[in-house]
């Protein structure tokens, strides 16, 4: 095919072809493998640079010797071009020092990798740390109101207990009548010695259901405790408890004395189980362990 086209005549869609074919680089100097080789061939047009300055114009055999080594040269081809006996000394030094770059860049690469991957494993552990702190703490706290639930049931059962233990209603009590029959009468009573003003004391917890002067028993005081006895202590000199109030064991609720119809200072006690009947406080004191 003749490549004169004519004054006038346009190219054919053949000869455009055949054009193109000739115009286009070859496959070797492609996307494909240019890309990959960038920084060989930089490498390499360094090199020849170095040696045309030094030498004759980068022409003929030298041309074909660098664009052979261009086509040739495999990804990563540093050392094969410092083994390559054309290039001079500054080009081997270029090469070196462009072979040490990726070196270092690679470590640097490897060495930031490996610090986030150190900086992550930290974070990891201090949250890890903060989480089973956090776990800890939270089962502490549990334990603890578990044991404070525990504590104040106790508490509340020894309450519980105390307010319904039994007490002596007077110290270093000295006996000196008993309950029965006397004078054609009923002493409903027991009599213990006690000096006027001596503590008499609430036997257990209950309520002051009655106080005041009243005949024979002169002043007196009743109290009901929590199983619904009721005592009642006349002769009395005081009362330190008012109708109505809540009493504890030992808590004294009148002083001892000489009112009514007494033969000296005592303390006259009757029992009334229910607040009915009295009955001999004997058995009853002694069934609550009081002697």
């Amino acid at each position: 095919m003749s490549d004169y086209t004519g004054r006038h005549r346009p190219p054919t869609r053949a000869e455009r072809r055949a054009l193109e074919r000739r115009s286009r680089m070859p496959k070797n100097f492609g996307p494909a493998y240019v890309v990959p080789t960038a920084a060989a061939a930089t490498l390499v047009l360094s090199a020849a640079g170095a040696t045309a300055a030094q030498s004759a114009p980068f022409t003929g055999e030298a041309a074909s010797q660098a664009k052979a080594a261009f086509l040739t040269a495999p990804q990563g081809g540093a050392t094969s071009l410092l083994a390559d006996p054309d290039l001079d000394e500054s080009a081997r030094e270029e090469v070196a020092a462009s072979a040490r770059d990726t070196t270092g860049l690679a470590t640097r690469r490897q060495a930031a990798s490996e610090s986030v991957a150190q900086d992550q494993g930290r974070t990891q552990e201090r949250e890890r740390v903060a989480r089973a702190k956090e776990r800890k703490e939270l089962a502490d706290k549990k334990a603890k109101q578990k044991a404070d639930k525990k504590k104040a049931a106790a508490r509340a059962e020894q309450e519980r207990t105390d307010a319904k233990r039994w007490v002596k209603p007077l110290d270093n009590a000295v006996f000196t009548s008993p309950f029965g029959h006397r004078w054609g009468r009923l002493h409903a009573g027991q009599d213990y010695a006690a000096s006027v003003g001596t503590p008499l004391k609430a036997m257990s917890s209950g309520t002051v259901v009655a106080a005041g002067p009243m005949g024979g028993y002169g002043t007196y005081i009743d109290v009901e405790y929590w199983d619904g006895t009721v005592s009642r202590y006349g002769h009395l000199s005081s009362v330190s408890a008012s109708v109505g109030q809540e009493v504890a064991p030992g808590d004294v609720v009148a002083l001892s004395g000489n009112t009514g119809r007494s033969t000296g200072p005592h303390l006259h006690m009757e029992i009334h189980p229910g607040g009915g009947t009295p009955i001999d406080p004997a058995g009853w004191l002694a069934e609550r362990g009081i002697n």
